[in-house]
């Protein structure tokens, strides 16, 4: 039997508004913050509130100190973003159309050095009209955004988290990391320094729970040593460029971006054995991968091969 909208009463009598009443105060916990983020006042922001609960048919708050979502509302709040995503990346969308872009790209990364900037180039060559956002942020972060269509791709190495997102996945370019210091740096006076001696210097580390740095940790525990603490924790391209100051800082960098610093001073510090790392990889939805997604998928791919 075919469905039609009619087989779901409560469908017809919901409105976006009441789906973005349900985001703000999922979000804030608060009947106050979130009427002052939707610019409206208490008593019209819990009139939506009521009136959701009326035409689904069940509490979605628990009214507690601080509002907790009724297993109802969880599953309306997975739809709320769902359909909400849909609304805005629509209007962009339209806005594009409208200023003569013809489509929009949303990537996330964590390697915003690595294969991306040849590949948005290699995009935008044989696609002009398209309209490129990058988002940097952390791995856990960006397959949220992917869940809820704020953005269409992920680059990242691809490990056991991305591996067992549910998303599809591809490997693109195999990679490693690589323990480096500035050109001079007294770690290379006495030819490769041994795992011990390495912990006399100051680190600049990826922050805790990065893939990068769970290499790195499990590296000093297979030499029987604690691995050190880092002075400072930051995204690889800071790191970077602390290293080329004049304090006598160490660090990790995967290969590829070393080779991206080594013109400007930078050196692996060679020590064995060398540390292993998943492959550079993309991570997307095949449900909803438009015609666009599937382009730069097929630009990643001839992008990545010429990199090898």
């Amino acid at each position: 039997m075919e469905k039609t909208l009619n087989s779901v009463p409560w469908a017809r009598k919901l409105k976006l508004r009441h789906l973005e009443v349900l985001l703000a105060l999922h979000e804030t916990r608060n009947i106050t913050a979130a009427a002052t983020r939707l610019h409206m006042t208490q008593p019209a922001l819990s009139h939506w509130l009521s009136d959701l609960e009326s035409v689904v048919g069940h509490a979605v708050f628990l009214r507690n100190r601080r509002l907790e979502l009724t297993w109802a509302g969880e599953v309306l709040r997975l739809h709320a973003e769902r359909v909400l995503g849909d609304v805005y990346r629509t209007d962009a969308e339209l806005k594009a159309v409208q200023s003569g872009l013809h489509g929009r790209l949303h990537v996330g990364t964590g390697l915003p050095r690595v294969l991306l900037p040849e590949a948005i180039a290699n995009l935008q060559g044989t696609r002009p009209g398209i309209f490129v956002s990058v988002v940097e942020a952390p791995f856990t972060t960006l397959l949220e955004m992917l869940a809820n269509q704020s953005i269409d791709v992920i680059i990242a190495a691809l490990g056991a988290t991305a591996l067992g997102s549910g998303f599809a996945t591809e490997a693109l370019i195999p990679d490693s990391v690589q323990m480096v210091a500035r050109q001079g740096h007294p770690c290379f006076r006495n030819g490769a320094p041994r795992w011990s001696e390495l912990l006399e210097y100051s680190w600049l580390l990826p922050p805790s729970g990065a893939v990068m740095r769970g290499i790195f940790d499990a590296a000093f525990a297979a030499q029987g040593l604690a691995p050190p603490t880092p002075c400072v924790e930051a995204s690889s391209s800071i790191r970077a460029q602390l290293l080329m100051g004049e304090n006598n800082y160490l660090s990790v960098l995967l290969g590829s971006e070393l080779q991206l610093y080594q013109s400007q001073g930078l050196e692996k510090v060679r020590v064995e054995p060398d540390m292993c790392f998943p492959d550079i990889g993309v991570i997307w939805d095949p449900n909803r991968a438009s015609p666009l997604v599937s382009h730069f998928l097929d630009v990643l791919r001839a992008t990545s091969r010429s990199a090898i």
